[in-house]
């Protein structure tokens, strides 16, 4: 039995040989050298996860593969592992914003990877604080534009039901979105008037309340790139089109970033980031946290952690990142699919960020 079960999970189904992948192209490791130290980068783990679980630990091993000098830090919110991954439902962004200014590492700036929830407060942290300043931040499967129903959980995960349940008893009162984390990102999609007076972390963040915060907008759109990946299977995530700020109205219809108040008037600057190149929509093709080491590390590590040219190590094949369109395909490395697959492979070393369909984990 898993000794958690509210930890990643691992399921290595053959040794992993990731610089084996470009070989017909310079090897990854030896690209990086040539360059000397790699900016440090910043890891936010999702809701019931902990900063140094075994999944987060893999994938650090998997990036020092590449680059050995690397500095990564996991942002960490309690000392033990239980405790942290408590926390991930009671957290504190300002304690979040202390951690950082005190590692000297990250004096002159990092990059950072914020999972699920880990990524919407890694980018309040850019609004709010950026003091080290942000370059890079990628978010994957995270909830910038809210969540229609707070997630479920496995039955025998306590903590996750006992936030659950506090939550639904009433999620704009007092007690519960000063308490509760996920909470704190719940957009009632039929009672908006309450949420922009209720709750106190979603509206602000997003500057959707009538006095917009200057500040936010500057520190956003000061970083070099915010790189957005969506799950296409995420049924976790409700909608899933919230990891690109996409939302659902009172009528159950998704409404994209490009068709809001949000992204027509720029109240955060998304606008003029998107405008300017800054701004990336990407996707992975499986359920939610579901991704396999060796996408990560060649979607995510290498052009955004390490900052390398894609021609240097895609074998010659140009990747595009995609916008959102408003159809039914999607577009991904230059080749369109209708349908897709999950990215967890039985065949090949993988990562399942999730244990099954019914443990719905942020």
């Amino acid at each position: 039995m898993r000794s958690s079960v509210i930890s990643l999970s691992l399921h290595i189904a053959a040794a992993v040989s990731y610089l084996s992948s470009f070989s017909a192209a310079a090897p990854a490791s030896t690209l990086v050298s040539s360059m000397g130290a790699p900016r440090p980068v910043v890891f936010y783990h999702g809701m019931g996860d902990s900063a140094h679980s075994a999944g987060m630990l893999e994938l650090f091993d998997s990036i020092r593969e590449i680059a050995p000098e690397i500095f990564i830090h996991s942002v960490y919110l309690a000392d033990s592992e239980a405790d942290d991954q408590r926390a991930g439902f009671f957290g504190n962004l300002e304690a979040v914003c202390q951690q950082l200014s005190s590692i000297p590492e990250l004096v002159n700036g990092f990059n950072a990877v914020g999972f699920s929830q880990g990524g919407q407060f890694l980018r309040a942290y850019v609004q709010r604080c950026n003091d080290p300043p942000v370059h890079n931040l990628v978010t994957v499967g995270s909830q910038h534009g809210g969540v229609a129903d707070i997630p479920g959980c496995v039955q025998s995960d306590a903590s996750c039901r006992l936030m659950r349940s506090i939550a639904r008893s009433g999620v704009y009162s007092g007690y519960v979105r000063d308490h509760i984390v996920q909470a704190q990102y719940y957009k009632d999609p039929k009672n908006l008037q309450k949420y922009l007076d209720r709750n106190i972390f979603l509206p602000d963040i997003n500057n959707e309340l009538d006095t917009k915060n200057s500040t936010y907008k500057q520190n956003l759109v000061s970083i070099n790139k915010l790189v957005m990946f969506m799950f296409l299977e995420d049924i976790t995530v409700k909608p899933k089109e919230t990891a690109w700020f996409g939302f659902k109205d009172e009528f159950d219809n998704v409404i994209d970033l490009e068709d809001q108040d949000q992204y027509k008037e720029d109240w955060l600057g998304l606008r003029t980031m998107d405008e300017a190149g800054k701004l990336i929509f990407d996707i992975m093709e499986g359920e939610h946290m579901q991704f396999s080491l060796e996408d990560f590390n060649e979607m995510i590590t290498l052009p955004y952690l390490l900052e390398l040219d894609e021609d240097s190590h895609s074998n010659g094949e140009k990747k595009t990142h995609r916008k959102h369109r408003k159809c039914g395909k999607h577009q991904k490395h230059g080749k369109t699919e209708e349908h897709h697959k999950g990215m967890v492979d039985q065949s090949s070393p993988a990562l399942d960020w999730e244990m099954d369909q019914q443990q719905l984990l942020l």
